[in-house]
């Protein structure tokens, strides 16, 4: 009778353990004033430049990813130092010119997307429109999408003033 009291007492303790170990499943992001706010995808939120005090609010909230598509020097503070220092994993794929808005830079996007695939991660430019871009031109070239469908999905992403370079970008590679 002790033994199987043992057993379960530690089978649960077992399971208690693993269930504190586990990240969470999402993160909610509430109460923090985003610039061009979206959530697209689950587990992606997308947004304009987030400030300082924003990061801390977001780390709090269980982001755990940052992806930042802004170029170099584009911030005047270090952003992955920052974003380290909270706990939270940083990468960077600048995107700093029209001429970056290309097939090879949305299929890079694309790598780190699924890297992070099931982990809560804010993805962000300064407004969000170069998220949008890279994900238009994603779908319109490799998933094949019709470009106004391509178009409404990287939208939802952020995407305004440089839906003319993903048309121009697609129709040069159609």
């Amino acid at each position: 009778m002790k033994i199987v009291f043992f057993i379960i007492t530690f089978a649960c303790s077992l399971i208690s353990i693993t269930s504190y170990a586990q990240p969470p499943a999402s993160a909610e992001i509430k109460s923090i004033a985003l610039t061009n706010y979206a959530n697209p995808q689950q587990h992606i939120y997308t947004a304009g430049q987030p400030s300082k005090e924003q990061f801390q609010q977001l780390a709090e909230q269980g982001i755990k990813y940052v992806i930042n598509l802004r170029g170099d020097g584009e911030n005047n503070w270090d952003e992955q130092a920052l974003v380290t220092n909270l706990g939270l994993q940083y990468f960077s794929l600048p995107i700093s010119s029209k001429a970056d808005i290309n097939i090879e830079n949305a299929k890079k996007l694309q790598q780190l997307l699924a890297h992070v695939s099931e982990s809560p991660t804010l993805l962000h430019c300064a407004s969000g429109n170069r998220v949008g871009a890279l994900i238009a031109l994603y779908n319109a070239t490799e998933l094949n999408q019709p470009i106004e469908e391509a178009i409404e999905t990287g939208k939802q992403w952020g995407l305004k003033g440089l839906e003319p370079v993903v048309r121009d970008v697609v129709a040069t590679i159609k």
